[in-house]
């Protein structure tokens, strides 16, 4: 199977409607993040068919959360999950923020090589962030505690807006050490194709 109907495959297992454009520019944002990887060490993950189940389709994972129109992906990394949201839904604004200089001009060259208008690179810490109070969302994978993701993303977003954890294993410890300044909302579980490892979704919502 290509890599093209290895992501097209599993995006139909978990119900993502992608055109073939889309899968497309996936696929070429996988291509970059092969041969940046090699040089600059993006991610751990070296296997190409690993790289689609345990980034690109786990990524794509987080679709159906991601209801609002601006949204900041707190310590995307090369771009995970931000910039495959970006790719898959042109109309909304993403912020990508990642404090690694390497992984953040990878990510401006995916933007410039593959067009992507829709995403804005940040590199900076996520505590000095100026736009407070502006996101629908704010997702991170894989990025820190829910403690630490909430200590240093409370202010950013909107009163209507979320925050959206990605996790391995149900984080029964993180969410009992929650701060009192947010409530939880759900803890989701994600199934992702080809990947056997447990997965969640933990949504939470600042305290009015």
């Amino acid at each position: 199977m290509t890599h093209f109907d290895t992501i097209q495959k599993g995006a139909q297992q978990m119900g993502a409607a992608l055109s073939d454009e889309t899968i497309q520019t996936l696929v070429k944002y996988l291509a970059m993040l092969e041969k940046w990887n090699k040089a600059y060490n993006l991610t751990a993950i070296r296997d190409v068919e690993q790289m689609i189940s345990l980034h690109l389709l786990d990524s794509l994972a987080t679709l159906p959360f991601i209801t609002g129109d601006n949204i900041i992906d707190v310590g995307t990394g090369p771009g995970l999950p931000g910039m495959v949201l970006a790719i898959c839904y042109p109309e909304k604004r993403f912020t990508l923020l990642d404090s690694n200089g390497k992984k953040t001009r990878f990510l401006t060259q995916v933007k410039m090589e593959l067009g992507i208008h829709n995403a804005t690179v940040a590199n900076e810490r996520v505590e000095k962030h100026s736009h407070q109070g502006e996101y629908d969302h704010v997702i991170s994978r894989a990025f820190a505690s829910l403690q630490d993701m909430i200590n240093w993303t409370l202010p950013l977003p909107k009163e209507t807006g979320n925050f959206l954890a990605m996790k391995g294993v149900y984080p029964s410890e993180e969410i009992a050490a929650l701060p009192k300044e947010v409530d939880l909302v759900s803890v989701e579980p994600l199934n992702v194709p080809n990947v056997q490892a447990e997965r969640h979704m933990v949504v939470m919502t600042r305290k009015g």
